[in-house]
């Protein structure tokens, strides 16, 4: 055996694919492009405005990671996906899962949350299940995300070789205020932007967008309505069920529908998304129709009050969360509870990495949709590569920008 071959690395095959092939990319203004890129490591493509370069990462690379990954699912699932077509490249292989980060605004959600972005609310709910004094259970009980529920019933199983029946109870205790279902806001509904009085439901009273009399709402309402008679003739009963009304099954010429009061309606279908993820109408209404104000029963924390009195060191989850990360960084670091080591040494990295990327100054409970564009892309890198998952290609649009 020469000295050559005793010093030679005894490589694995499965080691081998270490680098992307693109062969003869023509994607949008690609012309006849080939490239290998390295694994495992950073790589950037500069270039002038139209060279090209967002064609190879994102239409060409990522487009065929993600085409690739959607024919895993099973034919039904796909149906519900957009169809990609294969991009215009003769050989692309080596290509490894592709995650797209870019500056897109975090938050359709109102409960999205900075903190519920990157998992640190999630690692701050744990760490004060296992050391907030008094101790209220676990972790969802911190959760503004989990709501307190309980319910019983009859259950059979067989004990002893005989069927026994009994009755059990079972409780979940969540975090989430139950005011304002944990999204910190109430709203109050100006009426007189819902409806004009002085009109029928079959005359166009309602001014809410998309709830027109002539189709399918017409039949809906009808079932439960008297839709000649003007709305301010209604009686109080009447009324009610316009706007408040629980979710009933109806009958309108033969066939079962639900019908529901305007207000939670509204709530389920237009206040259940970030303000910033609405169609410009729906946002022009919601602006003119609803008022947002801070719920007074959790003040804003989205949290319930027992969630609220359970502490550490006499902070509160709500009082942690409202910190600016950097602070929050400072007085984790405070904390030295070997129970819970590996836990706390992992929370330092993700607190630690909002201040080194220049987001000290957020806090976790800042709502994900208020924040710009460049602060999305950051908080997405920072969940994304304080990730578990390995041999991932990640691709950054201008990663660097807002940090000079």
């Amino acid at each position: 055996m020469t000295a050559e071959a005793a010093e030679a690395p005894n490589t694995h095959p499965a080691d081998a694919h270490d680098r992307i092939r693109v062969h003869g990319a023509r994607e949008n203004n690609l012309k006849n492009v080939s490239i290998e890129l390295p694994k495992r490591r950073l790589t950037a493509v500069t270039g002038v405005s139209g060279s090209g370069k967002s064609s190879l990462v994102f239409s060409t690379i990522a487009a065929e990671s993600q085409r690739l990954i959607n024919e895993t699912y099973s034919t039904f699932v796909q149906g519900f996906m957009p169809n990609l077509p294969r991009p215009d490249v003769d050989v692309l292989d080596g290509i490894t899962t592709a995650i797209i980060v870019d500056q897109q605004r975090l938050g359709a959600d109102p409960r999205s949350t900075v903190g519920t972005a990157t998992d640190a609310n999630a690692m701050l709910r744990i760490l004060f299940s296992r050391l907030g004094q008094p101790s209220i259970g676990s972790a969802k009980a911190f959760s503004f995300n989990i709501a307190s529920i309980s319910g019983g019933g009859a259950v059979t199983f067989e004990k002893g070789g005989r069927t026994v029946k009994e009755r059990r109870t079972f409780t979940v205790v969540g975090g989430m205020c139950p005011r304002c279902e944990g999204r910190g806001k109430v709203s109050d509904f100006d009426l007189t932007a819902l409806y004009d009085d002085t009109l029928s439901l079959s005359e166009g009273a309602l001014k809410v967008p998309g709830f027109s009399m002539d189709g399918w709402y017409g039949r809906v309402f009808g079932a439960v309505l008297p839709m000649e008679k003007r709305i301010s003739d209604y009686t109080k009963r009447e009324l009610n069920d316009l706007l408040y009304k629980e979710p009933t099954k109806v009958k309108a010429d033969g066939v079962n529908l639900t019908y529901e009061g305007l207000i939670p309606r509204i709530q389920k279908s237009m206040l259940s998304k970030d303000r910033e993820a609405m169609q410009p109408h729906i946002r022009a209404f919601v602006d003119r129709a609803i008022t947002f104000g801070t719920c007074p029963e959790c003040d804003g924390t989205r949290l319930t009050e027992l969630a609220r009195s359970s502490k550490i060191d006499g902070i509160s989850i709500a009082d942690a969360c409202a910190m600016p990360i950097s602070d929050l960084a400072d007085w984790v670091r405070t904390i030295d509870e070997p129970s819970v080591a590996p836990l706390l040494e992992t929370l330092r990295g993700t607190l630690d990495s909002f201040v080194d990327i220049g987001l000290g100054y957020l806090s976790l409970d800042r709502p994900a949709g208020t924040l710009s564009g460049g602060e999305s892309q950051r908080t997405k890198m920072i969940r994304h590569l304080g990730s578990s998952l390995t041999d991932v290609t990640y691709v950054f649009d201008e990663p660097s920008i807002g940090l000079h």
